[in-house]
């Protein structure tokens, strides 16, 4: 229960509150990378089967932002947010268990729902608490505590996996999740439910239609080398998806409350910011779980070292995310996203034309790591606070939500490109294709971002 006396005199006061459970959240992202082979090895079925664990929960956590951000901003953003944060631990324990694969999947279904209730509800707080000259500090500090808990992540969860099994990777979330929940929650501010115009409920069914659209999508691209591409279950899938989206897209717009809320793209910087959003930020899982196998499979490093390896990525990334959103408070979102999507393309091209299935982690893996690390941190933050800048208060929750969605759907595809690339040519060869994907995103990122017109704050 929020205490209904609890004030703050301080922003950082409230980043600092809920830090800590955006940190442990953030830490079952690189987790699951580090799992995958020994989930495949547990349950005895194939990556692209294995690979739902990953879709599913994208799919889940873009599902339910907008209704999440609604009931932020409808019920109280601390209340949902501590209930989003309990959901998750839930959700952790319920994977530690999972019987089968399709439990797991259910499971991180579970777990994303939760984490998907719990970020527009902390990004508002954050946000709000906040001057809007300010709003990308404020997201650039919610991105280095996000970096270093991803950089953690891999390093426990692949020493636990090694030492325990992967179960354990999951089930460290509840005993610290109780913590967490237990210190943060008689401290967060008091809930002004009513802060903005009352709306009626979100579309559900446009809930829906968005899961089965992105599903479908998901299952056509990751199935199609198992399938074939021109069996009729993949065009199937694909036909699905193709139908259902544009249905979402004229349900939106015609909904009170859609799940798909079109007049925020009326903006020029949401518009941009979100389509950054999906060619930056989306790119991220697929990148992280080839470099996670090239690390364990072909290089033959063990899942504790391959943590630490993949480690170096967020935490370069996490304290460049404060610096970048310093930068673009004071010289405009396109300072740092427009150099960060550069040196994206240029870790792309470096690690294509170099990875080889020897082991060369000072000669190839290093660079890679700075140009990539340091492309994340000036980009990835930068494209939500470039898409939210001009979003009033009383819409922080679902435009918070709406660009997530955008990053999630990149997510989601991303991954399962990859995913299908490793199963089609192996290791080594679709890592170099995974960084084609990443050169083409990141390549068509850098002409959107030099189009944003915040310009920063005098100094």
């Amino acid at each position: 229960m929020v205490n209904e006396t609890a004030t703050t005199a301080s922003p950082w006061r409230i980043y600092g509150l809920i830090g800590g459970a955006i940190a442990l959240s953030t830490l079952n992202f690189s987790l699951v990378f580090v799992a995958f082979g020994e989930i495949e090895e547990t349950f005895d079925v194939s990556k692209e089967t294995v690979s739902w664990a990953l879709t599913a929960f994208s799919i889940t956590t873009a599902a339910v932002f907008v209704p999440a951000g609604w009931a932020a901003d409808r019920f109280g953003r601390a209340r949902m947010f501590l209930t989003g944060f309990g959901l998750f631990i839930v959700g952790s324990a319920l994977v530690s268990v999972s019987p089968t694969v399709e439990f797991l999947i259910f499971a991180r279904m579970v777990q994303a729902a939760g984490l998907a209730i719990e970020s527009p509800a902390s990004l508002a707080l954050v946000l709000d608490a906040f001057p809007p000259e300010r709003r990308s500090t404020a997201v650039g500090a919610m991105g280095a505590v996000g970096g270093v808990a991803v950089a953690i992540g891999p390093a426990v969860g692949g020493a636990l996996i090694d030492n325990l099994t992967w179960r354990w990777a999951f089930f460290i979330n509840v005993p610290l999740g109780i913590l967490v929940f237990a210190l943060v929650a008689p401290r967060l501010p008091r809930d002004d439910v009513g802060r903005g115009p009352k709306r009626q409920p979100p579309d559900l069914v446009g809930v829906a239609l968005l899961m089965l659209g992105i599903a479908a999508l998901a299952m056509g691209i990751v199935q199609s080398d198992d399938w074939g591409y021109t069996d009729r279950r993949t065009v199937a899938a694909i036909t699905i998806a193709l139908v259902v989206l544009p249905i979402l897209i004229a349900r939106s717009a015609r909904h009170a409350e859609p799940i798909l809320y079109l007049p925020l793209f009326g903006d020029h910087d949401f518009r941009v910011g979100s389509s950054l959003s999906f060619l930056v930020a989306g790119t991220f899982a697929g990148t992280f779980l080839a470099m996670v196998q090239l690390m364990s499979q072909s290089w033959g490093l063990s899942l504790m070292w391959s943590g630490l390896a993949v480690g170096m990525i967020p935490a370069i990334a996490g304290p460049m995310s404060v610096v970048a959103g310093r930068l673009a408070d004071r010289y405009g979102h396109r300072a740092v996203i427009l150099p960060g999507s550069l040196l994206l393309a240029g870790s792309a091209i470096w690690m294509y034309t170099q990875v080889t299935e020897e082991r060369q982690l000072l000669a190839v893996w290093v660079p890679f790591v700075v140009l990539y690390g340091f492309g994340v941190g000036c980009a990835h933050a930068a494209t939500q606070a470039a898409a939210l800048n001009n979003v009033t208060g009383d819409r922080l929750g679902i435009g918070g939500s709406m660009n997530r969605i955008s990053q999630e759907i990149g997510q989601t595809l991303c991954a399962a490109i990859v995913i299908a690339m490793l199963a089609r040519y192996g290791v080594v060869d679709g890592v170099k294709a995974s960084m084609i994907l990443l050169l083409v995103m990141s390549l068509l990122a850098a002409p959107l971002a030099a189009q944003l017109r915040h310009r920063g704050q005098p100094a």
